[in-house]
């Protein structure tokens, strides 16, 4: 009986003991299949929780498997948290939960975590996991080595080793990042890099802006020390970016469709053998729907290399996906050993031609050659820099080490070399100074032709030499000239169809003339077929009906050649028939020779004559006609005869 008693409150101490270890907070329900209790505040519930299991109470926390925890929000439109975990405690005093094996979360319809360790704090409505974990939403995949999330504010963070993974291929990785499903947007912190299947974007921070319902990105923004690749599959086009800040929009199929960029940016574009870079503090760019670059502009003094050896400046540099490139400023192209500078540049950069044009007054130095018009466009070849052809219109001028010319338009051929001045252009050089309607230049052979109103000054002598032709051409020895030529040297004058000037130095020159040629040489007029005039040999040659006038001395033959020095007519010499008149004598002969230091005329041949009124007819071998006509002495030749016919004077009255 006595041991009896003794079970019998051994047993209502145990069972005393067991209610109150079991015993729940007020206003917590318990069913009896599995472990279901809630809490409620204020007529609300806050929480409520389904375990298959309850393992009793560890302190003041309760030790549940295979448990659900449902979390309400604070209104009735925020959807209800699901919490799934392998084991869990439940803290009676705080309501915080900790969950460890296989643990989900459900934070909406969309948003899913997992992990192996997650933490509940109801003072704060967070949930946190310490452990890796794994972020599902849409199809996109977040992973973590820890991730928060504020139930109230919808604020999601991941920290540490943060990499995501998308439907659409594009990979995340960041040191952090936050998730803001309530207001859309997304941030990254430390080493952001953003790789997509078209190219990928690095620096130390990031954000984006999220479309609703799918939060797919619409805006994305990185900065620090920003670098990015893109590949253009249609276009096979390779993109490279450095900037201090990068801002992409995103269009609905996840491709960019603009991107702005600041901060020393710089940008390189590879397209086959095609390499070009632009710099500039900032640069913006449009792409189409297959990633191409539409358009892309530089400003704050932007720099682009087209090529090797090819670079433009300017504040503001636009180019589209044709390959035209706009400045809108004053700007600079360098191509080669060829340099524009001028305002408001248009480049179409193809494969083979570089083609440039502005309608801006431009100066293009190309070399030792400066010129300078109101419209230029010009052709380079894009592999050698070597300029194809060059047109400058308005107010042209240009000078280089041999010339110096303006022209209303100049066209430059053959690399440069070659330049066509039209539009009243003039040209002058150390020599002379050229004019006409059409001027051609060659640096090359060192030549010239002018063609319309040539008109042709030379300057190197004590007297001038001025040539009017309808067409010239020359080099550094030899000037021709073509159609109604007149040369006017001090007194001296050649008029001609066709006329050859060699040398110009002082008292050097030698000119060749034909076609109804006439001229005043050394106070000689004649008039012939053709003209050879030779400063050096002293002596001027006249072919070809030649009609030779000295004061009242007229020669005409088809030969005559005067002999001159130190601007003195010394000799002319006549030839092949000659005819000979001064004042009131007329003579003929084979030969005819005038002395300057008698001034007289020696007329030979067998027909040798001369007639006057004074003194009638003399022929003989040699004939002499001295004085202005006073007299003539007769010598007769060898076994030939003298004739001298006096005429008969009538005195009868």
């Amino acid at each position: 009986m006595p041991a009896w008693n003794y079970l019998v409150r051994r047993a209502q101490q145990t069972s005393e003991s067991l209610r109150r270890g079991t015993q729940l907070p007020r206003n917590v329900s318990v069913h009896t299949e599995g472990f279901t209790f809630s809490r409620t505040e204020g007529g609300k519930t806050l929480f409520t929780i389904h375990a298959k299991s309850n393992l009793g109470l560890k302190g003041n926390k309760g030790v549940l498997e295979d448990v659900d925890v449902i979390v309400y929000g604070s209104t009735e439109n925020e959807p209800p948290k699901k919490i799934r975990g392998k084991n869990c405690t439940y803290d009676q005093e705080t309501n915080d939960f900790q969950f460890n094996g296989n643990v989900e979360v459900q934070l909406d319809e969309k948003t899913f975590v997992r992990s192996e360790e997650l933490i509940y704090t109801h003072h704060d409505k967070t949930v946190v996991s310490p452990q890796r974990a794994t972020v599902e939403q849409l199809g996109t995949t977040g992973h973590a080595d820890r991730v928060e999330y504020a139930l109230e504010n919808g604020l999601l963070k991941l920290t540490g080793h943060v990499k995501i993974q998308t439907a659409e291929r594009t990979e995340i990785q960041t040191d952090s990042a936050l998730f803001q499903q309530k207001e859309y947007w997304t941030t990254m912190q430390g080493a952001v890099f953003i790789k997509s299947p078209n190219g990928w974007i690095r620096g130390t921070s990031g954000r984006a802006e999220l479309l609703p319902e799918t939060y797919k990105p619409k805006m994305i923004t990185v900065n620090g020390d920003v670098t990015a690749e893109s590949q253009s599959q249609s276009a096979g086009e390779l993109w490279k970016v450095r900037a201090g800040w990068m801002e992409a929009a995103i269009s609905s199929n996840g491709s960019a469709e603009r991107v702005k960029t600041r901060g020393n940016v710089e940008l390189e574009k590879i397209s086959g053998d095609l390499h070009q870079r632009l710099t500039g503090g900032e640069i913006d760019a449009q792409f189409n729907e297959q990633g191409r670059a539409e358009m892309i502009e530089a400003r704050q003094n932007a720099r682009m290399v087209l090529g090797m050896d090819q670079t433009l400046e300017s504040n503001i540099i636009r180019s589209n996906a044709a390959g035209s490139v706009q400045t809108f400023d004053t700007s600079v192209l360098r191509l080669g050993d060829s340099t524009i500078q001028g305002r408001e540049f248009t480049i179409q950069n193809s494969e083979d031609i570089v083609t440039f044009d502005t309608s801006r007054r431009a100066d293009l130095k190309s070399g030792d050659r400066l010129s300078t018009a109101d419209r230029t466009s010009a052709r380079f070849d894009s592999h050698t820099n070597m300029l194809l052809e060059l047109v400058q219109t308005g107010n042209f001028q240009f000078r280089d080490p041999q010339y110096q010319g303006r022209s209303a338009t100049a066209r430059f051929e053959d690399g440069g070399a070659v330049v066509i001045l039209e539009g009243s252009p003039v040209v002058t050089d150390s020599e002379k100074r050229l004019e006409a309607a059409q001027i051609r230049l060659n640096q090359k052979e060192n030549s010239f032709t002018a063609r319309k109103d040539v008109r042709i000054v030379t300057k190197n002598s004590d007297e001038q030499v001025l040539v009017k032709a309808a067409r010239a051409e020359g080099n550094g020895e030899l000037m021709r000239y073509a159609g109604n030529v007149e040369l006017w040297r001090g007194d001296a004058y050649i008029k001609a169809e066709r006329l050859e000037a060699v040398g110009r130095e002082k008292q050097h020159m030698r000119v060749h003339a034909e076609g109804n040629v006439q001229s005043i040489l050394q106070a000689v007029r004649a008039r012939s077929d053709k003209l050879d005039y030779d400063d050096t040999l002293g002596s001027a040659h006249y072919l070809g009906s030649v009609h030779a006038q000295k004061q009242d001395m007229l020669m005409e033959s088809p030969d005559v050649t005067v002999r001159f020095r130190d601007g003195n007519v010394t000799e002319i010499t006549a030839i092949d028939g000659v005819k000979a008149s001064r004042a009131e004598q007329r003579g003929t002969g084979d030969r005819a020779v005038y002395d300057a230091a008698t001034d007289s005329i020696t007329l030979t041949g067998k027909s040798a004559q001369v007639r006057d009124k004074e003194h009638g007819l003399v022929q003989g071998a040699r004939l002499v006609m001295k004085k202005n006509g006073e007299t003539v002495s007769v010598e007769s030749g060898i076994g030939e005869r003298t004739l001298t016919q006096h005429p008969v004077t009538n005195n009868k009255k």
